[in-house]
């Protein structure tokens, strides 16, 4: 070893663990916690993930620093479900939450959230944009009782006077439609327009800045609580928009469209009932979208990076849990869809990666199948606090200390009500239910052979047996799922 990387593991080792004059160990103040949440971007787009195109030097650079996990998943897309199942513990098919209208904070007790959890066990709480899932279709799902304090973006920080540039994008004339909609009351299916291009402002003036800025402001204050800091990013959920200088960092890439079978050489689909005009439908439409999520992924990059620096400079991170994760991923035209919820790669896995001084090493990447889920039982693991009975994860601080032990032989998402998946090391296998419960369609995927999910083996006879185990494990549930011993 090194010896600069023996240093920080000593004062690492230093932070969680204090050393009496007797010799004997003494426990050491609970640790605070920084967690970084990304809006809708699937780690398929990172550098440290293979991207050859997006810049994201500073996610990659926390990522080395602790555990990447490489196979990691949401309960289920979209944010609603995802965020809600993060924070709470508990799977959609127990909350009923498995899609952005179910009002969350109705379901969820008082008192049974992470954060919650936290609060009763003598932590600070403070949250600065999203976490829990806001609302949806005019209805507010409030979430204030659950912090011990919110701050506003805005808070104390100076007005801002850049005026936004106009969007682009297929989305602009439904958001029109939108808008009249939502002053007579109606609410208009179909997502968020899909909308991009510069937004005119530097950073300091757009909402991710200023969530920064504020977390920036925290991590500077005297605590006498240890402290639980949420960093809720927007970006790169649409509209994808971002400073200016954030797109001149893709102006002379040529983008490489993903392409499905069926493509047309241009990467377009041959069937035409593939189209939702919608979404972006041409090339130079598809290729700007591409762009457009990369640069508002990379303003956000520079963000956590501001954040990360400052946390450094403060000297908290010698004793602070750091997790960095995204709701849901975000399909960029992939088997041409875009947006989230289907139940591919693209769509429900995560970007999940965790830094615990004195647990983690650096450079340590897991390829086991995990899920978002086991966050709030690994937090209070690390952190000495109980776990509350009930919760419907486990811990990971084992596969922290270890990323290559084994592990859970599968991670499970849903889709709606009716549709489920089970991801494996070696495939992803789905099922689509009818509405009295029968299996109306199967799908098989090989993750070596086919990591773009194209060929569907589950009808194939040589497969059956994967098929019938798989199946088997998606009916047991979450618990046929758990690492043995």
């Amino acid at each position: 070893m090194k010896r600069r990387e023996f240093l920080q593991r000593s004062m690492a080792l230093a932070a969680v663990a204090a050393i009496g004059q007797d010799g004997e160990r003494q426990p050491a103040a609970r640790p605070d916690v920084l967690f970084l949440s990304i809006e809708d971007f699937s780690p398929h787009r990172l550098g440290c993930h293979g991207d050859p195109v997006c810049e994201s030097p500073n996610i990659d650079a926390f990522a080395a620093s602790g555990v990447r996990f490489d196979l990691a998943h949401c309960s289920a897309s979209p944010c609603n479900p995802s965020r809600t199942s993060m924070l709470s513990g508990l799977r959609p098919a127990t909350t009923g939450i498995t899609g952005n209208t179910g009002a969350w904070n109705k379901i969820l007790k008082p008192g049974s959230t992470l954060p919650e959890h936290f609060a009763a066990h003598g932590y600070e709480t403070v949250r600065c944009g999203k976490m829990f899932h806001a609302g949806h279709g005019g209805e507010t799902f409030g979430d204030k009782d659950r912090w011990t304090r919110i701050v506003a973006p805005n808070a104390d920080l100076p007005r801002i006077k850049s005026k936004r540039l106009p969007r682009q994008g297929p989305g602009i004339e439904y958001g029109k439609l939108r808008k009249e909609a939502a002053k007579r009351g109606e609410y208009l299916k179909g997502g968020s327009p899909f909308t991009y291009g510069p937004s005119g402002r530097d950073d300091s003036e757009e909402v991710d800045g200023r969530i920064a800025e504020q977390g920036i402001r925290i991590l500077k204050q005297k605590q006498e609580k240890p402290l639980f800091l949420a960093l809720g990013f927007h970006s790169p959920h649409l509209p994808f928009c971002a400073p200016q200088k954030y797109f001149d960092m893709y102006a002379d890439v040529n983008v490489p469209l993903p392409r499905s079978p069926g493509s047309r050489p241009d990467g377009l689909p041959l069937d035409k009932t593939k189209t939702n005009k919608l979404n972006p439908y041409t090339v130079a439409g598809w290729k700007a979208a591409i762009v457009a999520h990369y640069a508002t992924l990379s303003f956000v990059d520079v963000q956590v990076g501001r954040v990360l620096t400052a946390l450094r400079e403060s000297g908290r991170d010698r004793n602070t849990v750091v997790v960095l994760w995204s709701d849901h991923g975000f399909m960029l035209g992939e088997h041409f869809l875009w947006r989230k919820g289907p139940l591919y790669d693209h769509s429900s896995m995560v970007a999940m990666m965790i830094r615990a001084p004195g647990v983690t090493s650096p450079n340590g990447i897991c390829t086991r199948p995990t899920e978002s889920i086991d966050l709030f039982p690994t937090l209070c693991d690390l952190c000495g606090i109980p776990v509350p009975g009930g919760l419907e994860g486990i811990t990971m601080k084992p596969l922290l200390a270890d990323p290559e032990r084994p592990w859970k032989k599968g991670a499970i998402i849903t889709s709606g009500k009716r549709g489920r998946s089970i991801v494996t090391e070696a495939h992803r296998y789905n099922e689509y239910a009818t509405k009295k419960g029968n299996i109306a369609r199967r799908q098989l995927f090989d993750r070596a052979k086919d990591p773009g999910e194209f060929t569907n083996l589950a009808a194939q006879p040589a497969h059956a047996e994967t098929v019938a185990r798989l199946s088997a494990l998606l009916k047991g549930g979450w618990k046929a799922c758990l690492p043995e011993g």
